[in-house]
């Protein structure tokens, strides 16, 4: 490799604000004389405060728990973080397919159209109180043909181009940009969360027959649907692994630490009658809690949310042969999987993130190799950070299509420098 593309990978960071905790990512070329030439993934996390389901609720609050997650993590890492990528997240995002249209007029169509033509959908679709996350080309179809999906080298009358488009509010990522510059860091690109979290839970075969990835994390839970290997359709719900703790704190008079440890320990799946729990309530009063006490109260919070999935999905009735993919922290909850199956009639599967690797290693070449290397599902979206920036700077070296197509989803809008 290069030493010009080993540096540019070098201490990459991605700062992921979640509403139950922070956590930065850090991409390190390793120092072991062994394993020169190879990358390895770090990460540091702290309790998120200031934060209501996805997004700041509280400036004050996020900025101190930032400045000292940034603190820790730079002793951790061993180096300053100075510039980071940053996801977003919460029901401000929105997403939308649009169609370009262009006279060709008989000409043979080259790359130059499809830049210009990619310039003229960003100039479009960027609206006063809205900024432009992601376009991706989804197709393009000339005259009555049938669709494709690279148009340089034919020629026709009239090209039409199919964009797949994520958006957020502009003043909301003003917000998020002057929130890190005010703990030291600068923001060198904005992506969405379920688009980073797809990037590393979604394999290209369930991609292909049409999925649904689904991050439950703790504030909220965002999807993003596949068809036809390229995405559809973004979502945010509002219900996350957090209320779902919160439930049972208040129906079984808890601590929330008690309450999440019920979560996990029973969650809804039916035990065997002498499985209990013995814990403390709110009065310090002792007491016996069963497997049925949590199902009780978690399985109408979560139909809830797999009625709010059936809803955005609605849709794709019959289009989803890969189903439903459950990442992130909230799908831990025991028995989450088959629920799920059960009421909604399609495959359901809990992923974990993974990146190609060896030994844990990331091998530093211009893709990805070796073993896959699953990661806990809380971490889906730091990963996906991660792996969308060395997907990024790897297609910025290439200029061409790589191997990466398979992970790096699509173009970005680069704008953070304006709102800083």
């Amino acid at each position: 490799m290069e030493k010009s593309k080993a540096k540019a990978l070098s201490n990459i960071f991605a700062l992921d604000l979640g509403t139950t905790k922070f956590c930065i990512g850090c991409l390190q070329q390793s120092q072991d004389p062994a394993k020169k030439g190879l990358f390895t993934i770090h990460s540091a996390s702290a309790k998120a405060e200031g934060m209501r389901r996805g997004m700041l609720a509280n400036m004050a609050e996020a900025r101190q728990a930032l400045s000292a997650l940034v603190e820790t993590a730079e002793a951790q890492f061993k180096c300053d973080i100075n510039e980071v990528v940053v996801g977003v997240a919460g029901s401000h995002l929105s997403s939308r397919t649009v169609t370009i249209s262009t006279d060709i007029n008989n000409a043979t169509i080259t790359q130059d159209h499809i830049g210009q033509i990619f310039k003229r959908a960003e100039a479009q679709e960027t609206h006063e109180t809205r900024e432009v996350l992601h376009i991706v080309p989804v197709g393009y179809r000339l005259d009555d043909r049938q669709s494709v999906e690279n148009p340089v080298g034919f020629s026709g009358k009239t090209l039409l181009s199919d964009y797949f488009i994520i958006d957020a509010d502009k003043y909301y990522l003003k917000d998020l940009v002057e929130l890190c510059n005010e703990s030291g860091l600068q923001v060198k690109r904005l992506y969405s969360e379920p688009f980073a979290s797809a990037s590393v839970t979604v394999p290209d075969e369930f991609k292909d027959i049409g999925c649904a990835m689904v991050d439950i994390g703790g504030g909220t839970t965002d999807g993003l649907v596949f068809q036809n290997n390229k995405p559809h359709k973004a979502f945010t719900i509002n219900i996350g692994g957090k209320l779902m703790t919160n439930d049972l704190a208040v129906g079984l008079n808890l601590k929330q630490i008690d309450a999440e440890a019920i979560k996990i320990r029973f969650g809804l799946v039916p035990h065997k009658p002498d499985d209990l729990v013995e814990c403390a309530d709110i009065s310090n009063m002792s007491r016996i809690y069963k497997p049925e006490h949590s199902l009780q109260i978690l399985g109408p919070r979560i139909q809830e949310l797999g009625a709010h999935i059936a809803q955005n999905l609605k849709s794709y009735r019959g289009n989803l042969g890969g189903g439903l993919i459950l990442t992130g922290g909230g799908s831990e909850v025991r028995g989450m999987q088959d629920f799920f199956s059960s009421k909604m009639g399609i495959p359901v599967h809990k992923t974990k993130p993974s990146v190609a690797s060896q030994h844990n290693f990331i091998s530093a070449t211009d893709q990805l190799s070796g073993t896959i290397v699953n990661y806990p599902t809380r971490q889906a979206t730091m990963l996906g950070l991660l792996n969308l920036e060395i997907g990024k700077l790897q297609d910025d070296f290439s200029k061409q299509s790589t191997s990466w197509g398979s992970r790096y989803l699509g173009q970005f809008v680069n704008w953070v420098k304006e709102l800083s």
